[in-house]
């Protein structure tokens, strides 16, 4: 089973990067000691996360595993997608603020959506869908409220991590999860060789 890469910050929404923000400049360069000192301060703020808590085990924990896991797979699928689509626009430089912001919008709006649509059966699935939909409801208000801003403006703003200590304690959560069903690691590993083989042979 493919374990979580939330872990990387990879996520779209925490990237300060030219595709979302049209370009960082040289600023950063210029900031002084404090400038720099303060935001690291916040993120490391927003990276304490609470233990890991216990749960009975149940029969429909797997069901549960697998339906959260499939999630993560089919929204970074999509969150790699607006990557593409916005690195793209950038490079041919008809990328604006307004549509990265847009778009970014959307693709929160797309979890929370996504999230709600799970059919968890258990207390700590349920508990790992509020984990996270408690991140990205923190993330859509922030972007309404920076709607106006410029894009320098909330690049520059501690918000944008605002909540993530609830995003990567539901990661630890559910690893912790995983790990307790090595099994379903056995049975994804297999059934990514049958398909690889399902695909050799077509290819003849």
């Amino acid at each position: 089973m493919k374990k979580l890469p939330l872990k990387q910050l990879g996520l779209p929404v925490l990237l300060c990067s030219s595709v979302f923000l049209t370009a960082c400049d040289n600023s950063k360069n210029t900031a002084t000691q404090n400038d720099k000192i303060q935001p690291e301060d916040k993120v490391m703020q927003e990276l304490i996360t609470e233990p890991v808590k216990a749960f009975e085990k149940t029969p429909d924990d797997q069901h549960d595993i697998a339906l959260l896991t499939d999630f993560d797979t089919r929204f970074t699928q999509m969150s790699d997608d607006m990557e593409d689509e916005l690195t793209k626009m950038h490079e041919e430089g008809s990328l604006t603020d307004e549509f990265a912001h847009n778009r970014k919008r959307d693709n929160i709006q797309s979890a929370l959506n996504m999230l709600k649509e799970l059919d968890l059966k258990t207390q700590q699935g349920r508990y790992i869908q509020g984990l996270i939909a408690e991140y990205w409801q923190t993330q859509a208000k922030l972007y309404d409220q920076h709607k106006d801003k410029k894009a320098e403006e909330m690049k520059n703003s501690g918000d944008r991590v605002k909540g993530l200590g609830s995003f990567l304690h539901a990661q630890d959560q559910l690893e912790h999860w995983q790990s307790q069903y090595p099994e379903m690691d056995q049975a994804e590993t297999k059934k990514a060789e049958a398909a690889k083989s399902d695909t050799t042979q077509s290819s003849y």
